[in-house]
């Protein structure tokens, strides 16, 4: 019997696929991944837009016309959101949300179609299935922020952190050469009530395997984390953090918990502290009451910043969060105008970073061969495409040299 997982959304989501392969792989199925023939799917679905909850819905759709008499279970945000809309297909034999996916085995063969209630403390999952080049190492999950434009707190649940000994003793246990720490909201990772990343990182340093961390938010970076992280031979500089507006009247408006000075502030001790780091970010464009002078002072902040790359989504109203109930949305037009500006400007970034970074001797994970061609990220997050048959799951070291497609070339520094 063949079960093929489809995974949607955040890295969070992949891990818990990987952990759901492997627990069909025990119960004695043939596992795949993505949209192959298989007689079970398992669809772990996202919500974080309207967007993404229809891709969601759609993939029902593909899945049915490789297989029309296949068994379809789905889990996830969308599933947990709004679980009705996925019911009115037949082949959905079993549903929950985000809470029952460690026993997905149980869930498929009870053909359960509720789902389970919020947990309020970390669950464990099995052990993802094995990877030689990159793993994903789950420690957190659920959050506190109630940003007001996001749905996930309410999907999800409260912000859960896992023991410090579990995730170490999982990264000793893989065989991946680089692993990146992943969660709902890392940056409110605690033990004991208290905050504690920078105690965690400590730990997954003296491990001696190169590791990356997934989104943070700024106010998490004080000077003994980024101490940490400076000192340490392991840790790939690449920051991702969530900026959401670079206007303090928009980021009252969504909860955000800094203003664009503390984030500007941040950003230049990262700099200071890191030789050649890369920092993206995301972007909301045309959130609730977004005026032509708070574009415009996002538009002068991120010419301050100067980030590397940027994420740029529209505002997506999601029904129940906060932001829905507030007056002041903005023209659909407009939306699409500000979003081609910030585009232009995340263009104009990308140039100067991959310029930047011509000529830089770095570290490359290979993470995939394609004919001569070897695929895969730098220690600072640059897709480069090596012209030599390199062994997957292998560091090497390499010489960027021009841009290519979505990276750059390199060539192999023997």
């Amino acid at each position: 019997m063949i079960a093929s997982v489809v995974t949607l959304g955040c890295k969070v989501n992949e891990y818990e696929s990987q952990s759901v392969l492997n627990q069909l792989q025990r119960a004695g199925y043939q596992v795949k991944e993505g949209l192959v023939f298989a007689d079970v799917y398992v669809l772990n679905s996202c919500a974080v837009t309207n967007i993404a909850e229809r891709k969601s819905r759609q993939y029902i759709s593909k899945i049915l016309k490789i297989n029309p008499d296949a068994k379809i279970v789905v889990m996830g945000c969308a599933s947990q959101n709004n679980p009705a809309q996925f019911l009115k297909w037949n082949n959905v034999v079993a549903l929950t949300g985000n809470f029952g996916k460690n026993d997905i085995v149980s869930l498929l063969n009870n053909q359960a179609k509720q789902p389970q209630p919020m947990q309020t403390e970390y669950a464990n999952f099995s052990r993802p299935i094995q990877t030689r080049a990159r793993q994903y190492i789950k420690i957190q999950d659920g959050c506190n922020y109630f940003c007001t434009y996001c749905l996930i707190p309410y999907v999800r649940g409260r912000s859960r952190s896992r023991d410090i000994a579990d995730i170490v003793d999982e990264i000793k246990n893989t065989p991946a050469n680089e692993i990146v720490l992943t969660g709902i909201n890392m940056s409110d990772y605690r033990q004991n009530d208290k905050l504690a990343l920078t105690d965690l990182i400590v730990e997954v340093d003296k491990l001696n395997k190169r590791f990356r961390l997934s989104s943070l938010e700024c106010n998490v970076l004080d000077d003994k984390l980024l101490d940490v992280l400076s000192n340490s031979k392991n840790f790939c500089p690449h920051f991702h953090l969530s900026l959401q507006s670079a206007c303090n009247e928009t980021l009252k408006r969504m909860n955000r918990h800094y203003t664009i000075e503390e984030f500007i502030s941040i950003v230049k001790k990262i700099r200071q502290k890191f030789l050649n780091p890369t920092i993206s970010t995301d972007i909301i464009v045309g959130f609730k009451g977004e005026t032509d002078d708070e574009f415009y002072d996002t538009i002068a902040n991120l010419k301050k910043i100067k980030f590397d790359f940027m994420h740029i989504f529209p505002y997506s109203e999601r029904a129940g969060t906060v932001a829905s109930k507030l007056a002041g949305a903005v023209d659909k037009k407009i939306v699409a105008e500000r979003e081609k500006q910030i585009q232009a400007l995340n263009a104009q970034f990308k140039s100067a970073f991959y310029k930047r970074n011509e000529n830089k001797t770095q570290t490359m994970l290979v993470e995939e061969v394609d004919g001569n061609l070897s695929l895969g990220y730098t220690d600072n997050y640059i897709y480069a495409y090596c012209p030599n048959k390199l062994e997957v799951g292998k560091i090497y070291t390499i010489k960027l040299t021009k841009r290519h497609k979505d990276g750059m070339l390199c060539e192999l520094i023997k």
